[in-house]
C-alpha cells in the first residue's frame, strides 16, 4: 500500500506526463421537482444548493443540461421559479421536457434553445456546445408518466447525427434506454422496442459518446446494443428508494447528486457524479 510522508499530493504527476485536460465540460441537473405549492418538501433549497455547487467548480463548466422533470405540478409559479434559481449560472442552461413537464410551458419560460415546430411538437433540438455536439430527445408523451422513442423521433435523432457524423456527440433525453431493476420504475421508462431501435440507430453512429437522461432519481449506468454508455442522473432532490419487487415507486432523502460530463481530447466522455452538500429534502407524507 502507498504511504504518504509529505504534504505533497497523495498520487503526484511526474513532468511531461501527458495532460487530460477536458476540451468541454457539461454538468447536469435532472428532476428537480420544484414546487411552490403547499406540502413542498424542500425543491427549491435542493435545487439552489445544486446551483451553488455548480457555481464553486474551478473551472467552471462550458454549459449545463437540465434533464427534465423541472417542476412537479408544470405550473407557471413553479416555472418561474426554476428560472429564478437557474438565473445564477452563468453559462449556457439547456433544458429537456420529462414526465411532470408541459412542451408549451417549457417554450414560454425557457427561449434560449433552438427548439422547432408548433408548441404541440416535440420539444427537441440540436446545438454545438465547444468541441462537443448535444442533440436533446423529447421522450415524453403528454399526459403519460412512461415515455417513447417512436419511428418519427428516432427519423429525427438520425437525421440530426447525420448532419455532423465526425463531431464527438452527447444525445439526451429524460427516460433513459436502460433497465434499473426496479420494478416500479422501469414499468414507466422506454418500452424494449424502442430501446431495440435506439440501440440499432446508435450503432451505425460511433460519434456518439454517451446518451444521458434522467427520470429514475438514481446514477445509473448501461450499455446500450453493447456499445454505447448510457447514464441516467440522480435527483438534485430527492432519490428513489431500491426495491426491486415493490409496485409502487418510494422516494427518500438520498444525497442529492448531479453530473459532470467531460469530454477529452479523442472524444472520449468521462462522467462523474458529484454529492450536494444541502440539508434539504425529506419525502412527503405518504
Amino acid at each position: 500500500m502507498a504511504s504518504r510522508t509529505g504534504p505533497g499530493p497523495f498520487y503526484p504527476i511526474r513532468r511531461g506526463a501527458g495532460s487530460v485536460a477536458p476540451l468541454t465540460v457539461i454538468a447536469q441537473l435532472s428532476d428537480p421537482h420544484v414546487d411552490v405549492g403547499p406540502g413542498d418538501t424542500g425543491s427549491s433549497a435542493a435545487l439552489a444548493a445544486a446551483v451553488g455547487a455548480v457555481l464553486r467548480l474551478d473551472p467552471a463548466p462550458d454549459a449545463v443540461l437540465v434533464s427534465g422533470d423541472l417542476t412537479n405540478r408544470s405550473d407557471a409559479r413553479s416555472y418561474e421559479r426554476v428560472r429564478e434559481l437557474l438565473a445564477p449560472l452563468r453559462m449556457p442552461v439547456h433544458v429537456l421536457p420529462g414526465n411532470h413537464d408541459d412542451r408549451e410551458a417549457l417554450r414560454s419560460w425557457f427561449t434560449d434553445d433552438p427548439v422547432a415546430g408548433a408548441h404541440a411538437a416535440p420539444f427537441q433540438y440540436a446545438l454545438r456546445c465547444r468541441d462537443v455536439r448535444l442533440v436533446v430527445c423529447d421522450t415524453t408523451v403528454p399526459g403519460r408518466d412512461d415515455g417513447r422513442l417512436d419511428a418519427g423521433s428516432l427519423a429525427w435523432l438520425e437525421r440530426e447525427l447525420a448532419a455532423e457524423p465526425t463531431v464527438p456527440t452527447i444525445v439526451a433525453m429524460h427516460h433513459p434506454p436502460l433497465l434499473t431493476g426496479i420494478a416500479a420504475m422501469d414499468a414507466i421508462g422506454l418500452p424494449e422496442a424502442d430501446r431495440a431501435g435506439l440501440a440499432d440507430l446508435l450503432g451505425r453512429c460511433p460519434q456518439v459518446r454517451r446518451v444521458v437522461a434522467g427520470h429514475v432519481h438514481r446514477a445509473c449506468f448501461a450499455l446500450l446494443g453493447g456499445a454505447c454508455a448510457v447514464f441516467a442522473c440522480p435527483s438534485t432532490h430527492l432519490q428513489v428508494r431500491w426495491d426491486p419487487s415493490g409496485r409502487a415507486i418510494a422516494l427518500e432523502p438520498a444525497p442529492p447528486s448531479y453530473a459532470l460530463h467531460t469530454v477529452l481530447a479523442g472524444g472520449d466522455v468521462v462522467t462523474l457524479v458529484q454529492p450536494v452538500r444541502s440539508g434539504a429534502g425529506r419525502p412527503a407524507p405518504a
